[in-house]
């Protein structure tokens, strides 16, 4: 597909993923990778292959791109971290609220700013590949079926009143005494009360460079034991006693939402009960697999693919809280302002 913006006349009538390449010169083979694995999988996909000659008017060229595209796929590494032109194209993209994916090839740190958002890694490209594609909803018939498992995304939780049909569902009483009991309590944790909270339970949690003073890489987590009820809107963990949504936001969400999506959900009596709530830290953790499964998540793919960084109810400080990230498998933790998704639990 051209790079000039003649050829975006005959890509805006659908509906398909439009994406916008950030990245700089020196990283072009990756991102001819990139381009034909997204057009594969149905994107329609704008990238700069020409560069600046002579009287083309490139911030333009940009502008136009942006205002086209719906996703802007950034391209993160040492050069790129170096290019103006790199930074006007993601700092526009910010300031025009489109969705930015950041895929770290290097050990390039992002820029504070998109340090929030959960990036795909790399240093691995047939991995990487597939994540972006996950995050994407996309799937593309030149990768592997054995490295590529996507399935649908769950269904959105409707925010209209549920029928007077459903009843509460009928939950199977755990066996024996050796339930795990998780603290279901708001509270306030330090770095190392996290890293406490880790070993005492044995969850595991990646060291990704930025959690270095709480990680568990020598966790194993729990041996859960799932099972889906209430036609799959819930799943079940007999291992804990918890009920989790299968799913849960279908959108990113800031922590000052977080209220009212809650209030919602139990006005609506989902599944019969109005007393969901956020997860703590241990309970979120509880649900950690040691490796990546199904989809390149590091949660059972009993559970839906979208809520892949929840928030949790713990905080952190007084302007930040404690969230899951599923996709590298690790907990951190993230400013209030900023967005993250919604897995309730009873």
């Amino acid at each position: 597909m051209q790079s000039n913006m003649t050829c975006l006349e005959g890509m805006t009538q659908t509906n398909q993923p439009k994406i916008f390449i950030s990245h700089s010169w020196e990283d072009k083979p990756l991102v001819r990778r990139l381009e034909k694995e997204l057009q594969a999988a149905g994107a329609e996909v704008w990238v700069d292959h020409e560069g600046i000659r002579g009287g083309d008017n490139l911030p333009e060229r940009i502008s136009e791109a942006l205002e086209w595209c719906n996703t802007l796929v950034l391209v993160w590494t040492k050069t790129a971290s170096q290019s103006r032109w790199v930074k006007l194209e993601w700092t526009n993209a910010l300031s025009l609220e489109k969705a930015i994916i950041p895929c770290r090839v290097d050990d390039a740190t992002l820029p504070a700013i998109l340090a929030h958002k959960a990036y795909v890694g790399f240093s691995d490209v047939e991995a990487g590949l597939v994540q972006l594609l996950e995050a994407l909803w996309l799937r593309a018939p030149s990768l592997s079926a054995q490295t590529q498992q996507v399935e649908e995304p769950p269904a959105r939780v409707s925010h209209s009143p549920l029928q007077e049909a459903v009843r509460p569902v009928a939950i199977a009483k755990p066996s024996g005494g050796d339930v795990l009991r998780l603290r279901s309590t708001q509270t306030t944790l330090s770095a190392a009360e996290v890293k406490a909270m880790l070993r005492k339970y044995d969850f595991y949690c990646k060291d990704d460079g930025w959690n270095k003073d709480w990680s568990n890489q020598q966790g194993k987590g729990i041996d859960n034991k799932f099972e889906l009820q209430q036609n799959g809107e819930v799943v079940f963990d007999h291992a804990t006693g918890l009920m989790w949504q299968h799913g849960g936001s279908s959108e990113w969400i800031s922590f000052a939402k977080v209220e009212e999506y809650v209030r919602d959900l139990n006005a609506q009596r989902f599944v019969g009960f109005n007393d969901c709530r956020l997860p703590t830290l241990e309970e979120a953790m509880s649900l950690m697999e040691r490796e990546q499964k199904a989809g390149g998540l590091y949660i059972d793919p009993v559970f839906g693919r979208t809520q892949w960084w929840i928030w949790t109810a713990d905080k952190s400080s007084a302007s930040s809280c404690w969230v899951v990230d599923f996709l590298n498998g690790y907990c951190n933790n993230l400013r209030v302002g900023y967005d993250s998704c919604v897995r309730l639990v009873r």
